[in-house]
């Protein structure tokens, strides 16, 4: 294994699981995010590091499939590694796997990062003293694109969210994950319990922070739902969920 691939052993929860006892996939989400954070420790660009110099890692896209579901009780083995930079995005990918089985992929994923800079809020384009040896050409998933919602399919006005303290981060706004968690609560019940999730990609497009109110948009063909989330006329995030 290359020094660059961070690798983290866990056993998926009770409450990382839905009634179905598969993971859910917010809490896949939360696992990700957490080791990407591992991740850019090995960098030397870790949280506390990145605070201290007044910057913070925002996730812009991210996209992630589930070929294995895992579930509660299961020990699987979580990979991460950065896939350098391009243009103002800093590339990570993931890999999950189970112990004895390491050539068939459970779940592959991609993100796209940048850095900010706290008090501007805008992008940091200074030094962040990375080498080549932090990073790995290895590719899991095409490098995020854009979410394109097909011309022709309806927006449904779903409902709102107003952002609660249960949502925040230490950075100050709703978490990345808690917008997947807004999204798979206004979809059926009776659809959820039938159908897995295979592939979410989410694009981010504005930070929203406690008290403001999210609407909701979806459309949706077949089994592949597209939802929007705006602050009145403001683009917060699109969305895209495939079920099987």
């Amino acid at each position: 294994m290359d020094a660059p691939i961070v690798e983290q052993n866990l056993v998926i929860n009770s409450y990382e699981s839905d009634l179905n006892a598969n993971i859910k996939a917010v809490s896949l989400q939360n696992l990700l995010q957490e080791v990407a954070y591992r991740g850019s420790e090995f960098c030397h660009c870790g949280p506390s590091e990145m605070n201290r110099r007044g910057i913070f890692w925002a996730l812009n896209r991210i996209h992630f499939h589930i070929y294995d579901y895992p579930r509660w009780e299961d020990h699987v083995v979580l990979q991460t590694w950065s896939r350098g930079q391009v243009g103002p995005l800093w590339h990570r990918n993931f890999r999950m796997l189970r112990p004895d089985r390491k050539g068939e992929p459970m779940v592959l994923g991609t993100s796209a990062w940048t850095v900010v800079d706290l008090n501007e809020r805008s992008i940091f384009r200074g030094d962040l003293g990375f080498d080549s040896a932090f990073h790995h050409s290895e590719d899991t998933l095409p490098f995020c694109s854009k979410i394109i919602v097909p011309k022709g399919l309806e927006a449904i006005p779903s409902g709102s969210h107003q952002v609660q303290w249960s949502d925040l981060d230490t950075n100050g706004h709703a978490n990345n994950c808690a917008y997947t968690q807004w999204v798979l609560d206004l979809l059926p019940f009776d659809y959820m319990k039938t159908h897995r999730v295979r592939d979410v990609q989410v694009n981010y497009h504005h930070e929203v922070h406690y008290g403001e109110n999210v609407d909701f948009f979806i459309s949706r063909t077949d089994n592949t739902w597209y939802i929007t989330g705006k602050a009145g006329d403001l683009l917060c995030f699109v969305e895209k969920l495939e079920f099987d």
